[in-house]
């Protein structure tokens, strides 16, 4: 990686650190849609986060810690060398005499999302079928997608470090925790 000389002074020091993005979303959002027609009903709640840039530590692992228990990136085999000068991916080493590690803009990457929350479809048996009782089936499904350009696991990063002295600086740290999970469910509701 290169490192920019912020203050100008012909080295790189610790003097050249700077703030290069924030986990603080600009602005969330949050759309619901609700429709029915006869028995039949659906309910969607959208979700949406625009503007934290996420600190993509999984990056160091995947494209440059070197033991050997770590799988790489596929965006390695397109890693600097002298035969390949165009690509932003830089060069693989063994052990990492430039400490890539530092924290830099390599790292940091957009976090905007919007993602499908819940998805629930429903149909009710008329009230005359059932002799006065009411009977609604439903399928749900939490999670179904997301639409973001963020190439890590999941850019809805929480807070991962539960230290309080270190609670405010691993806000928006992606340290490849488990993603959300989709979950699907069936289920029926039965009113007497």
């Amino acid at each position: 990686l290169k490192f920019r000389d912020v203050v100008a002074d012909g080295e790189i020091t610790a003097d050249d650190r700077t703030f290069i993005g924030s986990p603080h979303p600009d602005f969330t959002t949050t759309l619901t849609f609700n429709a029915a027609f006869k028995n039949f009903d659906l309910s969607m709640l959208f979700y949406g986060s625009f503007g934290a840039e996420i600190y993509d530590l999984t990056r160091y692992y995947l494209d440059f810690y070197s033991l050997s228990a770590y799988n790489k990136h596929e965006r390695t085999l397109d890693a600097w060398s002298p035969d390949n000068t165009g690509t932003d991916v830089p060069r693989l080493s063994l052990d990492d005499p430039n400490n890539n590690i530092r924290p830099s803009s390599y790292y940091v990457k957009n976090g905007d999302y919007v993602r499908l929350k819940n998805l629930q479809i429903g149909y009710s048996i008329p009230e005359n079928v059932l002799s006065g009782s009411k009977m609604r089936f439903y399928v749900q499904v939490q999670n179904l997608f997301t639409i973001t350009e963020y190439d890590g696991l999941d850019p809805e990063v929480g807070l991962q470090n539960y230290s309080s002295n270190d609670r405010n600086r691993d806000i928006g740290v992606d340290r490849g925790v488990y993603p959300s999970t989709r979950t699907f469910t069936i289920g029926a509701n039965l009113s007497f």
